[in-house]
């Protein structure tokens, strides 16, 4: 296994919109910056696709300004990393697809977005129920949803959102199922 080290300005941790817009400002003022992300690609979950890296593929106009910026502003994305320790103060380890990363900072900013949380139900752990959010990442990557049938179920805004996704790629979305008592 091979280990080496980088040392960085600032160092981002999430390549989603929030990191995106971190690094590009903080490179903004002169530092060394880098956005590590465990994903292949940047964008997180709201973003992805398979071909964000490429602006001419990216889901929406707005994903591919900010990869223009980042583009533009030469910051290093080390991308399928997964930061497992923080040996100490200024320094991280990452696991990469050939060994172990260790980064070195001055600072450091964390962008890990959004976590779906969903409360247990009976048959929640059956095959072919997911979470909204799980669901759209499958989706994202390559899960086929074109005429499948779906009920989305749950809470917040995340769901309206994950049934327009699913219903651009096909799926027949039969309900949107609103756990919250109406305001």
């Amino acid at each position: 296994m091979n280990s080496r080290t980088q040392d960085f300005d600032v160092l981002v941790i999430g390549g989603g919109p929030a990191g995106l817009a971190a690094a590009v400002s903080a490179q903004a003022s002169g530092a060394r910056v880098a956005l590590v992300d465990d994903n292949p690609a940047l964008g997180g979950q709201i973003w992805r696709t398979e071909k964000f890296n490429d602006t001419r593929k990216s889901n929406t106009p707005e994903a591919a300004r900010w990869l223009q910026r980042v583009q533009a502003a030469r910051i290093e994305f080390i991308s399928g990393a997964r930061v497992y320790d923080q040996p100490q103060a200024g320094k991280l380890l990452a696991e990469t697809f050939d060994g172990v990363l260790e980064l070195r900072y001055r600072k450091l900013i964390l962008a890990t977005g959004a976590r779906e949380r969903f409360l247990p139900f009976p048959g929640w752990t059956l095959p072919g129920v997911a979470g909204a959010g799980g669901l759209q990442a499958l989706v994202k990557t390559g899960l086929p949803i074109e005429n499948k049938k779906v009920i989305v179920a749950g809470t917040g805004p995340l769901l309206l959102a994950v049934a327009a996704y699913l219903r651009q790629r096909g799926a027949q979305v039969l309900l949107i199922a609103e756990q919250a008592a109406p305001s």
